[in-house]
């Protein structure tokens, strides 16, 4: 006779170090990710930046970067790259953990998980009720934005360099991807003497 595994939950992963990595619970089993690479930490530091600044000016609530746990269901906690909390729904936030939804989740696409972005956590998040959800994607150079309609996503726009990313529930919010995606790559800071 089988025994059926045990399906994790917050409870068995909450007093893990930080530096465990990242630690996700995917119906009930656990997913750990390598720390990202650094193009990867470089766009999330971008797009953090220009979105934790527009959400201060207007105070429209909280937003958050990784590490942050988000717990959508008993077996299913995700820590999303960025995400955001509107002022009416801070009651989920909580000293350790968003409990439920955030109205706003971003992802950088890391090349190595394609899948676990654009297909699990895609239908997680949308099953869950997160508002709307980002991709963005340093192969294509794109972010895309998706609203969520009944229980399934509905693409808003894909912006490239040059246009203006799509977002309902940052409303107002006027940014162009060439500023994340295009200032992206590694630059010294110092500029070594031409020679003569």
């Amino acid at each position: 006779m089988s025994v059926a595994a045990k399906k994790l939950t917050w409870d068995d992963i909450k007093d893990w170090p930080e530096d465990a990595g990242r630690t996700e619970i995917v119906d009930g089993e656990l997913v750990m990710s390598p720390t990202p690479a650094t193009r990867h930490q470089r766009i999330c530091t971008l797009l953090g930046a220009e979105i934790f600044l527009f959400v201060r000016q207007n105070n429209l609530g909280e937003f958050l970067s990784s590490p942050i746990h988000v717990i959508l269901a008993p077996h299913v906690h995700y820590e999303p790259d960025l995400c955001f909390i509107s002022k009416q729904r801070q009651p989920i936030v909580k000293e350790k953990f968003i409990d439920g939804p955030p109205d706003l989740i971003i992802e950088v696409i890391s090349e190595s998980n394609r899948t676990h972005d654009t297909v699990v956590k895609f239908q997680h998040y949308a099953q869950y009720g997160v508002a709307e959800y980002w991709l963005v994607d340093p192969r294509d150079n794109e972010i895309s934005t998706w609203r969520l309609e009944g229980n399934e996503y509905t693409l808003l726009a894909r912006a490239r360099p040059g246009d203006c990313i799509l977002t309902d529930v940052l409303s107002g919010l006027e940014l162009d991807p060439t500023s994340v995606l295009g200032e992206s790559k590694i630059q010294s800071p110092i500029q070594s003497p031409e020679r003569k």
